[in-house]
This record gives structure tokens, C-alpha cells and sequence, in this order.
């Protein structure tokens, strides 16, 4: 689904360059100009990392039971059909005056299918594994695709601009100069509503559009009709 085009950035700045530089009897102005445009895609990815912590009298016994979790949810990640699963940072310290050790390490998950990502990420946290973040992205191909279609309409909308500009001052557009697009990382993760129960039903989500958005900005060479 697409937005409308939205010019965000304009400046223009009329410059006359050095007589030299320019081929008898024809002068340039050059405009300096910027469009931005806007597409919205549906997130396609479900992403979720959990946690599994034990606290115990040594770290040995500590980073044992944290072992054991994550082994099992990693087995039983991976015996579900197109989810994407890996481990994340693992660290152990004293707590409580010192008096016990705590060992910690994450799981992502990553998936399509909603309904079957989430019965899984419902089974991990009745396993004992803690929610740490639930939420919906593009994919890698979706996220590409979106920044080339935005760099288009804002590329196709800083040229009809540029040339409504030169209309106005009674001179063409014959070119553009130093063009640079300026793509932000979009489609980045999306809150999700979230039942983080550590038994019952699997956590509810709903998902918002990701915006991607892209910049156009370039040097408009306008000349004498």
C-alpha cells in the first residue's frame, strides 16, 4: 500500500557560475532540491528473544541449569517448521552479597507464520524461559524491495518538482547533478500487544504497517527555453 508523496525537504539556491565555464551566448541556474517519499509494508516476520536464568549456591551449578534451558528450547525450536532459532549472550556474576551465583543467556526466534511462531514462544515460556521482546519486522527481500519502490517515487517526484520550479522562472530542466539518495533503515521491529504469562494460552499479537521511507536530494541544471 503506498502514501501519498511527501515533499519534506525543499531549499533551492540560484547560483550563476563563471561565464568561463559555460558555452557562449547559454547560462545555468542550478537548484538545489530534496523529495521524500513513503511506502508501507505489512511486517512479514515474527522475531522473539526469551531468556532462561538460574540462580544456584556455585556458578557451575548455576550455568548447568541455564545449559539444560536453553538446550531444550532450542531442540524443540528447531523441530518447528520455518522458524529460524539462535543463541544470544551468556554471562554469569555473583548476587546477593555474593552469597549465589546467577547465570543468564537469550534465545532468538525468528519466524512467518504467526499462529505456530507464537504456540512456540508460548511453550517456551511455560518452560520457565522469560519474554524479553516480541516483535514484528521485515524481512530482509521485503525491507529492500520497499526502499527501491520509495527512492523511485521520491526520485520521480523531485524531477516533476524541479521542473514545475524551472516553469516558474521561465527556464526547462535539462538535467540533475550530485543526486544522492538517503535511505533510513526502515521496517524495524513494531510493538506487539503481549500476554507474557509464564503458563496459559501463547502470547497475542497484532502488528502495524512499517513505514519505509526515502530522500532524494540533487543539483537541477535549468536553462533558457
Amino acid at each position: 500500500m503506498l502514501n501519498p508523496i511527501r515533499a519534506l525537504v525543499l531549499s533551492t539556491a540560484l547560483l550563476a557560475p563563471p561565464a568561463l565555464a559555460q558555452p557562449a551566448g547559454l547560462s545555468e541556474t542550478l537548484l538545489h532540491i530534496a523529495e521524500t517519499a513513503e511506502v508501507t509494508r505489512a511486517p512479514d516476520e515474527v522475531v522473539a528473544t526469551l531468556r532462561a536464568e538460574a540462580r544456584a549456591g556455585t556458578a557451575a551449578a548455576a550455568q548447568e541449569a541455564v545449559n539444560r534451558s536453553i538446550a531444550a528450547a532450542v531442540d524443540r525450536a528447531r523441530a518447528v517448521e520455518g522458524v529460524q532459532v539462535s543463541t544470544g549472550g551468556y554471562w554469569t556474576a555473583r548476587v546477593e552479597d555474593a552469597r549465589a551465583w546467577q547465570a543468564s543467556q537469550s534465545v532468538t526466534l525468528r519466524g512467518q507464520a504467526a499462529p505456530t511462531f507464537l504456540e512456540l514462544a508460548g511453550a517456551l515460556q511455560g518452560q520457565g524461559l522469560a519474554m524479553v521482546s516480541l516483535d514484528w519486522r521485515l524481512t530482509r527481500q521485503t525491507a529492500r524491495l520497499a526502499r527501491e519502490e520509495a527512492s523511485g517515487l521520491a526520485l520521480d517526484a523531485l524531477r516533476r518538482r524541479a521542473a514545475a520550479v524551472a516553469g516558474q522562472l521561465g527556464l526547462e530542466l535539462v538535467g540533475l547533478r550530485e543526486v544522492r539518495i538517503d535511505v533510513p533503515e526502515g521496517g524495524g521491529p513494531r510493538p506487539m500487544m503481549m500476554a507474557a504469562r509464564a503458563a496459559g494460552p501463547a502470547p497475542v499479537a497484532v502488528a502495524e504497517d512499517a513505514v519505509v521511507s526515502a530522500t532524494v536530494a540533487a543539483v537541477a541544471v535549468l536553462r533558457p527555453r
